[in-house]
């Protein structure tokens, strides 16, 4: 089961949204996130939250309209983006697609690596979405990049040392190579093809794939 989950950074594209939204079997928005749905034409099926940056206004004018909310306090251990991912997951989600992840804060910029960590072990597939292209994260384990040729894609440990690292189908290939925290050899590697391969034995990496606008 595949979920769309709006969060509340900067609306990507209408186009973007409304496709990523309409493979989806669940609709979900982390409380402010819900706007930048309905700015699509898209109804959420779930917004999860404290409701702080939605407003009890609106929040009141969504659930009218048959749209489930499951509320938390403002003082809390979680992030609205990460309580969302894990009611989709409580739903049935085996993978998950966030939209408007990006361009906000920027601690929630910062955050937002460890989101899709949580995501990672929490069992779910964790892509976000965007009109700048892809990330994700693979930990202990390896997943494919699909993109066109050209496609710059950027690889930095997340969780302290990865070992075992491997990069197939990129200008840069790697074997069995070793990333540490401070590392910027993943910088900007670019795919030979329209697929290529990332893995780490053990550790985590954050993938970044940039289809447009990415520079040095």
């Amino acid at each position: 089961m595949r979920a769309a989950v709006f969060l509340n950074g900067i609306p990507e594209s209408r186009g973007i949204l409304r496709s990523v939204a309409a493979r989806a079997d669940l609709v979900v928005a982390a409380d402010g996130g819900a706007v930048y749905a309905v700015g699509a034409g898209i109804v959420p099926d779930l917004i999860v939250g404290d409701m702080d940056s939605l407003g009890e206004e609106r929040a009141r004018e969504f659930e009218s309209r048959g749209v489930k909310l499951e509320r938390h306090p403002v003082e809390k251990d979680e992030m609205d983006g990460q309580l969302a991912i894990q009611a989709a997951k409580d739903r049935g989600a085996t993978s998950v697609d966030l939209l408007c992840a990006t361009g906000g804060r920027f601690s929630a910029d910062v955050a937002l690596p460890h989101i899709l960590l949580a995501a990672e072990r929490m069992g779910l597939r964790a892509t976000v979405v965007a009109d700048w292209g892809r990330a994700f994260v693979v930990e202990d384990g390896s997943r494919t990049v699909e993109g066109n040729c050209g496609d710059s894609v950027s690889i930095f440990p997340l969780d302290g040392t990865a070992t075992g690292v491997v990069l197939e189908g990129m200008v840069y290939p790697l074997r069995d190579a070793r990333l540490e925290a401070g590392d910027t050899l993943g910088f900007h590697n670019e795919l030979t093809g329209d697929a290529a391969l990332v893995g780490v034995r053990e550790g985590a990496l954050l993938v970044v794939q940039e289809t447009e606008g990415a520079s040095g």
